[in-house]
């Protein structure tokens, strides 16, 4: 069944260019060299920053830390043939890059190499540059934050606007910073990778949203220039006190106004093989940045090295990471009792942990048994799947006895999909025979205790999520839904009543669904398994009689990401 649908609400930055960009990759041979070479070198160290859920670490990493072998490799005679490429911008590589840019535009467009000319490309464009599809907002103090590109602004402008009047049918937008204009001025290609806004926390300030840092790629790339900005004054806070780091696979997180914790390349031994920040180092305003005192180490064969540092519903938490490989990741915080004191947190390493409130939220990526004597005998056993929740302060002292189970799977059709949150309630998404379902548990402040106060399953084969609009000081709701056959609307509701919400924008419906129909079927295969499947379809292929019609297959599975409905 052809359709077209553009998920805009998602993705309000992705646009079809009429170039396309090649990207460039390192040689097996050049990236084995510097591994060996950089294993060969290595000594040993000491721990890592946020790994935020949302953000995806790239599965093949580009080499940084040992360019010295890189170097080395393009000088020998049994290099490979397209090691010139490490050099991503010589004469050469722009060469290559143009020459395969045109082999890839000739299969895609024909002969004269134009996408334009193709009539699927003016179909394409009016969609990804609908002015009406969803923005993607962070509600920020008083204004709603969105960034936005379309024809006219290519590389995007960063806005916002009150809440009240993004609830209306043509908000008034204000422009905060014009990425396109800042390129022209500086003389470089801005590609905007997000702001990070200081949180105050508790006290006179709490509700203060004044500064935050940018990050901005030239070209692209990994690499980030960290810039701080004022957020009040529209402008990038200039001056030897500015929090401004140089290009680089940064990290940055703020402890408070004065004091940043950031990753940087501060030479031998501060970089992973795969070319992340392998050092935290606590960087005061004004100090320069080689001063800045280095607080928490990886090791030398780990991903990346990290830390974080912030407040959730007013307690404190500060977080040391070591990624040891993209999906085993080693945690450590402050002892509650002696806070000079770092604790191992100990669970497995593939595990995910998150906090909400004074609590840890733990998910389960295989059975875990806590407590009892030996082997286990005795302890309390949470299945594969699991999502549970304990007193953070009770748990880093070692205490394993007061566990509340936020999530259980029934059966191995059934998958937690992550959380979010508001002031008082914590929902658990999960999709349960390719059923989305909200779990909403009502976190009492007095008690300290988690109670579950409503389910919500979404209807009509359709995917449902959640979120609060601001998670620390409302209990209101974005909601989002989308189905085959209906475009994604975005609504407002106040949790726990998800299922009582009102439609706020809806993206633009790019194909008459009338008289057409979904349905969620199972088909068995030859070993007995059940499979789900959607069937979308016309009225000419149902009824009782339905007749045979040709039928596009489509599945999809890997890393970890399910396909949901809609």
């Amino acid at each position: 069944l052809p359709r077209t649908r553009a998920r805009a609400g998602t993705r309000p930055d992705a646009r079809p260019r009429a170039g396309t960009i090649a990207r460039v990759a390192s040689s097996f041979r050049a990236l084995r060299l510097a591994f060996a070479t950089h294993r060969a070198s290595a000594s040993a160290g000491a721990t890592r920053a946020s790994f935020p859920p949302s953000r995806r670490a790239r599965i093949f990493p580009g080499v940084r830390a040992n360019r010295r072998a890189l170097v080395a490799a393009m000088s020998t005679s049994d290099a490979p043939d397209d090691v010139f490429l490490e050099d991503l911008r010589s004469e050469r590589s722009m060469e290559w890059v143009k020459a395969e840019n045109e082999r890839a535009l000739a299969a895609i467009a024909g002969p004269t190499g134009k996408p334009e000319d193709d009539p699927m490309f003016a179909k394409l464009r009016a969609i990804y540059d609908d002015k009406r599809k969803i923005p993607n907002v962070r509600l920020r103090g008083d204004f709603v934050y969105n960034f936005w590109q379309d024809e006219h602004h290519v590389k995007g402008i960063w806005r916002r606007t009150t809440m009240d009047d993004f609830k209306t049918p043509e908000p008034t937008w204000e422009t905060v910073l014009d990425v396109d204009a800042l390129a022209a001025l500086e003389g470089k290609s801005w590609v905007w990778k997000g702001p990070q806004f200081l949180d105050y926390g508790p006290g006179p300030n709490r509700d203060r949203v004044d500064r935050c840092v940018v990050n901005l790629s030239d070209g692209g790339t990994d690499a980030c220039t960290v810039r701080e900005f004022d957020v009040v004054a529209k402008a990038f806070v200039d001056g030897p006190d500015a929090f401004v780091l140089p290009p680089g696979k940064n990290s940055f997180c703020w402890v408070d106004r004065d004091v940043a914790w950031i990753g940087h390349d501060f030479g031998d031994g501060t970089m992973s093989p795969s070319g992340y920040p392998l050092t935290v180092r606590e960087w005061r305003r004004g100090q320069p940045l080689e001063d800045a005192v280095e607080i928490w180490r990886g090791e030398p064969g780990d991903v990346v090295a990290s830390g974080s540092a912030y407040w959730d519903k007013g307690h404190r938490y500060k977080v040391w990471y070591r990624a040891k490989t993209f999906y085993d990741t080693v945690r450590f915080v402050p002892h509650p009792d002696r806070p000079n004191e770092m604790v191992h947190v100990d669970i497995p390493t593939d595990f995910s942990f998150a906090t909400f409130a004074n609590h840890v939220v733990i998910h389960c990526k295989s059975e875990w048994t806590v407590g009892g004597g030996k082997g286990g005998e005795g302890g309390t056993k949470f299945i594969a799947g699991s999502v549970v929740a304990h007193p953070a302060s009770a748990f880093f002292r070692g205490e394993r006895s007061d566990f509340t189970v936020l999530y259980s799977p029934a059966d191995d059709r059934c998958a937690y999909e992550g959380s979010s949150e508001t002031k008082d309630y914590l929902m658990v998404h999960a999709l349960e025979h390719m059923v989305t379902r909200v779990y909403v548990w009502r976190f009492d402040d007095a008690t300290r205790t988690f109670s579950l106060v409503k389910e919500h399953a979404a209807e009509n084969c359709q995917s449902f999520s959640a979120g609060g609009v601001d998670s620390e000081r409302s209990n209101e709701l974005f909601v989002t839904t989308e189905g085959f056959l209906d475009p994604t609307t975005l609504s407002t509701a106040t949790a726990p009543d998800l299922d009582v919400s009102t439609p706020l924008k809806t993206n633009t419906a790019w194909f008459d669904a009338s008289g057409m129909s979904v349905e969620l079927r199972e088909a068995t295969s030859d070993d007995g398994t059940k499979v789900p499947y959607f069937l979308v379809r016309g009225q000419a292929q149902g009824g009782s009689n339905p007749t045979p019609a040709p039928t596009v297959l489509y599945g999809y599975g890997g890393v970890e990401i399910s396909m949901s409905p809609g």
